[in-house]
């Protein structure tokens, strides 16, 4: 493959990897398995590119000697080589849950989500400075479409070897969810991993204080104190929390559907959506058709929710991935305005 045609497909297959890679963290459901098939297929494609990459790397260094513009671009291959090798110990071997200062507990997943991240300034400085601007040809003709379909190819039959090759080997990688994600805690009450999304830290919350309101588009708002949950809970769900630093866990929550609360309030015909608050000041703001799939949580496998998972209510939210099961919930505002206004991922 001539190096021009490598250096595009590299360009196309980062983009589309970068693309897929956040895109499957909005997808809970089994039916999205096919964007995390695409992931893994263009990961270990960009694999097989690296082979013909480092001969043009090797001719470049040749010609340009040791510059700032090779070493950055030495950086960002290492980068590049990081992000792939993280994703292929994790989908096979594993990798360790590591302790970081001021951040807590990572699972291994996370920096290949950081090698990924890290990875895009750098790819487009060396796109803006080293490469010349890809042809029209390059991108939309007949050749540049079956050949990056050929790659893809290439990369699914890597991937569906590697996933044989994990089961004959009795690999752990051979038991993961479709996410990508293993398993971690199922069925153990509260001793499941403890994360946050981003900034958010453990809020401790004083049982006695707390409340809940219901208020918006309702016909009667409703402020409700620990003891007024428990006595209206009871009902118990089995649901998978799929976080997307990589681990996933099964269990059984009980507590208050929020269809009866939202049918307590009365919703009035102008709400649109659901907003579920935290006591941090995270939001997730939900269809209302999807109420009736949602559980405020006071306990997990029999045992009250400790702070660190989101005492003393926590919202359970089924085919959705972590960050939408919002902990410390202090407040349900049923909201005229449409579910779409939702950012797809939150930006706190």
């Amino acid at each position: 493959m001539k190096a021009r045609h490598v250096n595009v497909a590299i360009l196309l297959l980062v983009m589309f990897e970068l693309a897929s890679g956040i895109g499957s963290f909005l997808v809970g459901e089994s039916n999205g398995r096919w964007l995390f098939w695409l992931h893994r297929a263009g990961g270990l494609a960009l694999l097989v590119l690296l082979v013909w990459k480092a001969g043009i790397a090797a001719r470049s260094y040749q010609r340009r000697g040791l510059t700032a513009g090779t070493l950055l671009s030495a950086f960002g291959g290492l980068l590049l080589i990081a992000s792939l090798a993280t994703g292929v110990l994790w989908a096979t071997v594993g990798l360790p849950w590591v302790s970081l200062p001021g951040v807590g507990r990572w699972a291994g997943f996370n920096f290949h989500i950081a090698f990924s991240l890290l990875l895009i300034p750098l790819f487009l400085l060396h796109v803006g400075l080293r490469w010349s601007r890809p042809r029209r040809t390059d991108l939309a003709s007949r050749r540049a479409v079956l050949r990056l379909m050929g790659l893809l190819a290439v990369g699914f039959a890597f991937w569906g070897a590697q996933e044989v090759l994990s089961i004959l080997a009795g690999l752990s990688g051979s038991h993961r969810r479709f996410t990508g994600s293993r398993e971690a805690g199922s069925f153990s009450g509260n001793r499941y991993p403890v994360t946050q999304w981003l900034t958010d830290r453990v809020r401790r919350v004083d049982r006695d204080r707390w409340r809940l309101r219901v208020r918006g588009e309702v016909e009667r708002e409703q402020c409700l104190s620990y003891g007024q949950i428990l006595a209206l809970g009871g009902s118990v769900r089995r649901a998978t929390l799929d976080c997307t630093g990589g681990w996933y866990t099964v269990q059984h929550w009980s507590g208050v559907p929020v269809d009866i609360l939202l049918e307590r309030s009365g919703v009035r015909s102008s709400a649109r959506s659901l907003i579920v608050c935290s006591a941090t000041g995270y939001t997730r703001r939900f269809s209302l058709g999807e109420a009736n799939r949602l559980l405020l949580a006071t306990h997990v496998g029999g045992q009250a929710l400790s702070a660190g998972h989101g005492f003393p209510l926590r919202l359970v939210a089924p085919g959705r991935r972590g960050y939408a099961w919002v902990k410390w919930v202090v407040e349900l505002e049923v909201s005229g305005d449409p579910a779409w206004l939702e950012p797809p991922l939150p930006p706190q």
